[in-house]
């Protein structure tokens, strides 16, 4: 059976708000990486759960050292969050992509979309650029999202 000691409270010194961490276990379960949530594990980067592992090695018993299973799922573990984390970013890069060569075949067609008062207008689009919330057609001297296109004639 596996000692569990508490976190020393610096450890997630980054964070302006407590944020409370489960006890890892036996069976492990992967992270898809960052995300928004202030608590529990899916809140953990690739750092925190080396830092985790680090104090586990730090305070273990001496008595009743880590068990070496444990050390190599531990460390796999840590090899699958860092690798999600990269299959995460390459899969928002194709998002990226892909919306922008969407974007790009509407060049000199005719679409309808909603403009930011919520009216129905129309016109063709001369251009594509790239803002930060994702491609913006030009139409008619308006910058228009993307995802405010209705139909395409």
């Amino acid at each position: 059976m596996t000692q569990i000691l508490p976190l020393p409270s610096t450890l997630f010194s980054t964070s302006s708000t407590p944020t409370s961490v489960a006890a890892p276990t036996s069976t492990t379960t992967g992270s898809t990486g960052p995300s928004t949530s202030s608590s529990g594990l899916g809140s953990l980067t690739s750092n925190d759960f080396l830092q985790l592992l680090v104090t586990q090695l730090t305070n273990q018993d001496p008595s009743n050292p880590v068990n070496p299973t444990q050390m190599i799922a531990q460390t796999a573990t840590l090899t699958m969050v860092q690798d999600l984390q990269s299959l995460q970013q390459s899969v928002a890069q194709m998002q990226q992509a892909q919306a922008l060569t969407q974007a790009s075949s509407l060049i000199s067609q005719q679409v309808t979309y909603q403009d930011s008062s919520g009216s129905t207008q129309s016109g063709q689009v001369s251009s594509v650029s790239v803002g930060s919330s994702g491609p913006l057609l030009n139409i008619g001297g308006a910058q228009v999202p993307l995802s405010s296109v209705m139909q395409i004639s």
